[in-house]
């Protein structure tokens, strides 16, 4: 990822972002990634992460054809992230970014650790369990979170 700009969060809407800019600002959180049940008007978010994340790292397996093989991917666009972001977490650096908010100082950007993320328990890294070891029928007994839909 060559083409970003200095400071890029702080000076750019997320419209007038690149393409490196753009993928550069996802956190690694992988909170995208969990499963979730929609009920009516509720939506249910578990500990069960899609079964192409790879648990260690945090990151898709299959990233460039994610929307292809996974259909119930969140892919996060400029187009979408005001519609999806009640699907995201509060510290979503996209959803941060959106609501014209800093990044937090364990933001790999500002912190310059990858790892960052994972050091301070901001990631899915060590609660979920994948998809391919949880039968869906037992779904309901891993959800962590509401979310209720307008």
């Amino acid at each position: 990822m060559s083409n970003l700009r200095k400071f890029f969060w702080k000076k750019y809407t997320l419209d007038q972002l690149n393409h490196d800019e753009w993928e550069a600002l996802c956190d690694g959180c992988a909170k995208c990634c969990l499963l979730k049940i929609v009920d009516k008007k509720k939506v249910f978010i578990t500990n069960i992460s899609c079964s192409k994340l790879e648990l260690r790292s945090c990151r898709c397996s299959d990233y460039l054809n994610r929307e292809k093989n996974v259909k119930a991917c969140l892919k996060i666009t400029k187009d979408n992230i005001h519609e999806n972001s009640k699907f995201l977490p509060s510290s979503c650096s996209y959803k941060l970014i959106a609501e014209g908010k800093p990044l937090p100082q364990w933001h790999h950007l500002i912190s310059k650790d990858k790892e960052s993320v994972h050091k301070v328990n901001q990631s899915i890294q060590k609660y979920c369990v994948s998809e391919n070891s949880v039968e869906q029928e037992y779904y309901e007994d891993h959800i962590v979170a509401e979310i209720t839909s307008k």
